[in-house]
């Protein structure tokens, strides 16, 4: 941790930050989160719409209530990943200095922008900023928090100023600056959706970019949300988080690909034991997760490759390279 527990950045300027809401068939999430984003009196804030080829009422309720929201509607469900790379440039473009990659189901405590934006204009040195997140229905610190960053919990109840550093922040609601992304490179496609927000963190620590939590910026994640809406989604959901937990061990940069085999399988064993306690067709699902990483390997090691030389993924996958994205709104042009 750098800096005084005082006030941060008193008289600074303040970033323009875009705030880009990803979002597929998610109508009832998204009210609550834009009069909360437009109830924090952030001078320089921008909001986008960042629409998976939503079947519902999502684009339409945003431009009939919200006019100064920006839509950018995708042709196709391109994920999280290839989303946000196809449309963090026009954001960039309209002048953005930071953006934040936001879920839909979210809702934010006053003065939670302010104060990650002082954090991003007292130091060039940060790179991701991350809120403290509570829980949705308590001020008790979340899951989130409680799991994976139990030393700042004390620094949130004190209402600490200064932020801590950490090795990766939530993706839910995760902002990053523009210098960063372009030292960086882009999200990883092979990661479309989970640890796609760890992934990058590592490679932007690894490039000296600081990553930081703030423990006065407060928000509620209710979890789950954006791929609750049927079976079939939460099925896929529950396949990508499990995937993408081994390609992020297996790409590890800072060690090599031979310890990372090693560590997955390490890894792999654990969770199907912890299967079995479950159920055997919790433990039968572990291994055929596992199986089907194996035609994957020769992709996942030249990402470890990529990342080991800070080489940038590409920003689309094949797949996707026709998704087109149609601006709905002009607030921002």
């Amino acid at each position: 941790m750098n800096g005084s527990d005082s006030d941060l950045g008193a008289g600074v300027v303040l970033p323009t930050i875009g705030v880009m809401v990803l979002n597929h068939n998610g109508e009832k999430w998204l009210s609550p989160l834009f009069d909360s984003l437009l109830q924090q009196s952030y001078p320089g804030l921008k909001i986008y719409l960042v629409d998976n080829a939503s079947t519902d009422s999502s684009v339409s309720l945003t431009r009939t209530n919200y006019p100064t929201v920006t839509v950018f509607r995708l042709s196709q469900n391109a994920g999280y990943c290839i989303a946000y790379n196809r449309t963090m440039p026009i954001a960039f473009s309209h002048g953005c200095d930071w953006i934040i990659w936001a879920n839909n189901d979210l809702l934010l405590e006053p003065g939670c922008l302010l104060e990650m934006g002082r954090v991003a204009a007292i130091d060039t040195d940060v790179g991701v900023i991350g809120p403290s997140f509570m829980n949705w229905n308590s001020d008790e610190p979340n899951y989130y928090m409680k799991g994976k960053h139990p030393q700042a919990i004390e620094h949130v109840q004190r209402k600490s100023a200064i932020p801590i550093d950490v090795d990766w922040v939530e993706g839910s609601f995760l902002m990053v600056s523009r210098n960063c992304i372009h030292d960086v490179g882009w999200l990883d496609p092979l990661l479309s959706f989970y640890w796609e927000e760890s992934d990058f963190c590592r490679r932007a620590i690894r490039n000296h970019w600081r990553v930081v939590l703030v423990p006065r910026a407060l928000a509620r994640h209710y979890g789950g949300g954006s791929s609750s809406g049927n079976q079939s989604d939460t099925t896929r959901a529950s396949y990508l988080k499990l995937r993408n937990q081994y390609i992020y061990s297996l790409a590890d940069p800072r060690c090599s690909f031979l310890r990372n085999v090693i560590r997955s399988f390490h890894l792999f064993m654990v969770l199907v034991k912890a299967g079995f306690k479950v159920s055997v067709g919790a433990a039968i699902y572990e291994v055929q997760a596992f199986l089907r990483l194996i035609p994957e390997l020769g992709e996942i090691w030249h990402k470890w490759r990529r990342d080991r030389n800070g080489i940038s993924p590409d920003p689309i996958s094949p797949q996707f390279a026709n998704v087109n994205v149609e601006i709905v709104g002009d607030c921002c042009t």
